[in-house]
This record gives structure tokens, C-alpha cells and sequence, in this order.
């Protein structure tokens, strides 16, 4: 049966709207509801990574300096420096590392702070990113968009960073260094079976990958990278019928079969 096909039977009776992009980057692609602007949660932080490393690119900004966490900074959500004493000082390196492996908000503030609302939408536009935009730091409100992405801008800066086309090769592999130790996979790296990603000589390099999560809005994408070669794929799930957006499971699941259908049929073409 045809991949596509597949995809769309898994989502058909869902209670919710998914969008998917797929790219193997050898020509085959699937676009489900691509343009449709979602609610980016924490996926915007590949953005705000992508603005830090420019800055680092251009030399305006040294990436052993370090940052103060401010009172102005807290967030409550995911992450640890909330915890920690305000006034405490990180290596702005450290504080990316924060922001993305386990989605730290207070590092994500501090960042934001320092790099400058208007540069980081600046880049998201220069990279072709259209219908995506940072609106605010993240606070501790509820029912208050931060930013905006699609299932297609999503893929937009994972496939220009896998292909080199926003740095050179070792300032790229800084990035994925970085995003390579991620402790949320729920959807697209919890997909792939442990068998393929964990024995002595794995099928899979690496999966780099950023999760986002905020009331009705499940998102994930990144690239995931095997012997055979790499594809990208970013699935994003929203206005599920769940009231209190608790009980996700099901939510999970659903991306979680995405993504395994997705990369069996790639590693079964060889």
C-alpha cells in the first residue's frame, strides 16, 4: 500500500488535527495540512538556537560568555534553573544546552532576553520560514500563544540544518552535539523500536529532535539519521478532544505510529 495512503488511514478517526511533513531527501515526500499554523510550544526553541549560533557566526557574540538568571527570567514549566537561585551565572553555551535537552524555559527566557525578539523573527524569515514568529518570552499564563509554526516551516530549518545551509559543517555539528542528548522523544524518536537505535552496530546514527507541548498542541520534529541516510520529519497534533490535555496517550501514541510506519518503510527499502 502506498505510504502516504498509510499515514493518512493511522490519522483518518482521530479527534484532533495533525499535520505531517516527510522527507527522505531522496525525492519522496508526504504533506498532510503542512501550511496550517499550529501553536510551536517549545519547537520554537530550534529557532532561538539557530538566531544564537548566527550571532556566534557573525562574532557578535562570544559563546563562553556568561549570562545572569534574572528575576525577570522565571517561567515555571519544563526545566531546572527555576529551581535555582536567580543571580547565578552560565556560560551562554550552557544555557542553550538547558534550553534544549530538557527544554528548559528560564534558559529559553535568557536567551531570548539576550539574542533579541526582532533578530531571532529576522532570521526565521531569512531562512524561508514564513509562517513562523516569536511573539513573547514564555510566561506563566495559560491560554497565551508564544509562537507560531507549521508542519512546513518546522521541516524548513531541520532540512537546512542537515544540509548544511545555514552554517559550515563543524559549526553545524555544534548544533546537533547539542541537540543530539535530548531527553524528550515522545513522538518521533519513542517511535523507533530500541532494537534499531540501541544494539552494538545500530541502524540509527542519531536523532536529532525537538518536542513541543502546551495544552491541545502535541509537536515533534527533527532529523533522523541512518546508515542509510538521513530523512526529516515533524509531526504536529492539535485541538484534541482531551479537556484537561492530561490524559495524552493516545496523543503520543498516534505520533509515536507515525513515526515507526514512517521509518520502517524507509529502512525496508534496503
Amino acid at each position: 500500500m502506498n505510504l502516504e495512503k498509510v499515514i493518512k488511514n493511522s490519522i483518518a478517526n482521530f479527534d484532533g488535527k495533525v499535520a505531517i511533513y516527510y522527507d527522505d531527501l531522496k525525492g519522496n515526500t508526504i504533506k498532510i495540512n503542512v501550511n496550517e499554523k499550529y501553536n510551536a510550544a517549545s519547537c520554537i526553541k530550534i529557532f532561538i538556537l539557530v538566531e544564537l549560533f548566527n550571532q556566534i557566526n557573525k562574532g557578535i557574540i562570544n559563546k563562553k560568555e556568561k549570562l545572569t538568571y534574572k528575576e525577570k527570567d522565571y517561567v515555571n514549566g519544563s526545566g531546572i534553573l527555576r529551581y535555582l537561585s536567580k543571580g547565578i551565572k552560565l556560560p551562554i553555551s550552557d544555557i542553550a544546552t538547558l534550553m534544549m535537552i530538557i527544554s528548559d524555559n528560564v534558559a529559553t527566557n535568557i536567551l531570548i532576553d539576550f539574542l533579541g525578539i526582532e533578530n531571532i523573527n529576522k532570521t526565521i524569515k531569512s531562512i524561508g520560514c514564513d509562517n513562523t514568529e516569536l511573539y513573547s518570552k514564555f510566561k506563566s499564563v495559560e491560554n497565551e500563544m508564544f509562537s507560531e509554526t507549521t508542519a512546513y516551516d518546522y521541516y524548513l530549518v531541520w532540512k537546512k540544518l542537515n544540509n548544511y545551509e545555514l552554517f559550515d559543517k563543524e559549526m553545524t555539528q555544534g548544533i546537533i552535539d547539542i541537540i543530539k542528548n535530548q531527553k524528550y522523544q515522545e513522538m518521533l524518536g519513542d517511535g523507533i523500536d530500541k532494537v534499531y537505535k540501541e544494539i552494538k552496530e545500530p541502524i540509527v546514527n542519531y536523532i536529532v529532535s525537538k518536542s513541543g507541548k502546551y495544552e491541545s498542541v502535541r509537536n515533534d520534529g527533527g532529523i533522523v539519521s541512518t546508515i542509510y541516510g538521513n530523512y526529516i520529519l515533524t509531526i504536529m497534533i492539535k485541538d484534541f478532544k482531551d479537556e484537561n490535555y492530561l490524559n495524552d496517550d493516545y496523543v503520543y501514541d498516534l505520533g509515536r505510529k507515525i513515526s515507526n510506519i514512517i521509518f520502517n518503510s524507509y529502512i525496508g527499502k534496503y
